[in-house]
């Protein structure tokens, strides 16, 4: 009796464990199929063999009590075992701090989802960095089945260490992470997100896109004596960051824009361009190439009538936004206006560089600019950056600058005003412009003073080079949120968590205790 008793409880343990482990390993493999016919033939010998008995053994009330809890006891692991499956299938992850700390940027997760090879990575940390590098590297598996990695304590494993660099290899400065392809491998020595994604965008893409910067008309240099207004040499440094190749071009000198060119950039210049220079960027458009123009007011390029070919107009007006404030006085609560010649972005159009864009980004002293012909078919013309209702077109810049006074009159364009616009041709070859009527954004001095400036900019570059999936918000240094304490301040905390809060409990349990009893 006791003998297919235990045969039937143990058929019915193995069987549970076989399913339990097919649904685990989300597939059924042999390993399952064998741990679910033993426990199903333990289960039904003794019922076949002792068919009087088992009659008997279930019409007892003892044995009926124990199968309903033995139904709600399988009721419960179906319910959690399909929980589980359903996690594992669908995973939905949460992430609360304030800065997103645990989340991967909406670049990185971009380049994971488009991953068109396989990628490994081998990080070289030490012991202590292990498991921060272990959350951060599910995160990039979580979004792509292309990437691979490993962790390594080259301490403990110095086989491996020799594995990567060879014999020879003597000392390996930590930490050092490694991404590898079938043709490309890149070394960094971070572990940080942004170096990281940097590092993949190079060992991902077979080619890097070639960026020029017009110069010789004060434009924003990339090869400064230090940074300044009049340098973009951070902006610089970040394409290179993203796997493009950044070079200064003298129009004047070349007469034509190089072959190699995938995007031109002018940068604000302050004299006129010669009509040769003018006639280069023509031929370059017209011939395919993509142009990033940042044209500042009360400055003639010179490109004004090529821009008009493209439809798009710069006003030649300067955008002001007015702000209110209230302060408290001695007379009470008075209201006072300023105006600015630094507007903000207060909407973003519906184009591909600003998709989910939510940064605010800050123009100084910028022109606005308007579509000349809102029928033409020729021409896709989106507006990227529209000010506030509060901004304006100021065209009278000689009584703003003379008297210092500034309001919206007759002949202002109203705001909300554009500052920015894309266009795109799709004709026999296909163009992309981009028109912004400021430069200072993305010079030195303003383009890390905005959160939006730099991701902006890239994007603008991203979308022109063709290069879809770098356009987003690109990865943070996480913000140090440490919190200073007085001496005072320590103690207290102390005091209030080591020896206040444990005395309330102790005191909480006898004043129970004593009730009870």
């Amino acid at each position: 009796m006791k003998l297919w008793r235990g045969a039937t409880f143990d058929g019915l343990g193995i069987l549970f464990l076989g399913w339990l482990y097919g649904v685990s390993i989300v597939n059924f493999d042999w390993v399952a199929w064998v741990l679910i016919v033993l426990g199903a033939v333990l289960l039904l010998f003794p019922l076949a063999t002792n068919y009087q008995k088992v009659f008997n053994t279930v019409k007892s009330r003892r044995t009926q009590i124990g199968a309903k809890t033995l139904v709600i006891i399988v009721l419960v692991l179906l319910i959690v075992g399909l929980l589980d499956y359903l996690t594992i299938r669908h995973s939905w992850r949460v992430d609360t701090t304030s800065q997103r700390e645990f989340s991967l940027s909406e670049q990185t997760v971009s380049i994971l989802r488009n991953l068109d090879r396989e990628v490994t990575l081998a990080a070289f940390v030490s012991d202590s960095e292990m498991r921060r590098m272990e959350d951060r590297m599910i995160e990039y598996t979580h979004y792509s089945g292309k990437f691979n990695y490993e962790i390594i304590d080259p301490i403990k494993e110095p086989e491996r260490v020799r594995e990567f660099f060879g014999p020879d290899k003597q000392q390996l400065e930590l930490p050092t992470v490694v991404l590898k392809t079938e043709l490309k491998d890149e070394e960094i020595n971070s572990t940080g997100e942004e170096e990281i994604t940097n590092a993949l965008i190079k060992v991902t893409r077979d080619e890097s896109r070639k960026v020029y910067f017009v110069q010789g008309h004060g434009e924003k240099t990339i090869f400064p004596d230090e940074p300044g207004m009049a340098s973009s040499q951070f902006v610089k440094d970040e394409l290179e960051k993203q796997h493009f190749q950044v070079d200064a071009l003298n129009l004047f000198q070349e007469n034509s824009v190089p072959e190699d060119a995938d995007v031109l950039v002018v940068a604000g210049p302050v004299k006129m361009l010669a009509s040769n220079e003018v006639e280069a960027i023509s031929n370059f458009l017209s011939s395919g190439g993509n142009v990033l123009a940042m044209l500042d007011p009360e400055t003639e390029s010179g490109l004004e009538e090529l821009m008009n070919g493209w439809n798009v107009k710069l006003n030649g007006d300067l955008v002001l936004e007015s702000h209110s404030s209230f302060v408290l006085t001695s007379s009470g609560l008075n209201r006072q206006s300023s105006v600015s010649a630094a507007p903000s972005a207060a909407e973003y159009g519906d184009h591909m560089i600003t998709k989910n864009f939510r940064y605010a980004t800050t123009f100084v002293q910028s022109q606005s600019l308007s579509v000349i012909d809102e029928e033409d078919s020729d021409t896709e013309v989106t507006d990227l950056v529209y000010t506030s209702s509060n901004s304006w077109g100021e065209m009278d810049l000689k009584r703003l600058y003379e008297e210092k006074q500034a309001e919206q009159d007759e002949g202002d364009s109203e705001g909300p005003t554009t500052l920015a616009m894309a266009v795109e041709k799709d004709d026999s070859v296909k163009t992309r412009l981009v028109v912004v009527g400021d430069s200072d954004f993305a010079s030195d001095v303003y383009v890390g003073q905005s959160p939006g400036n730099m991701d902006f900019f890239l994007n603008i570059v991203s979308w022109l080079a063709e290069e879809e999936d770098l356009i987003s918000v690109r990865p943070k240094e996480p913000e140090n949120r440490s919190l200073t304490m007085t001496m005072r301040q320590q103690k207290l905390t102390l005091f209030f968590l080591i020896i206040l809060l444990p005395i309330a409990a102790v005191r909480m349990g006898i004043h129970i205790y004593m009730k009870r009893s």
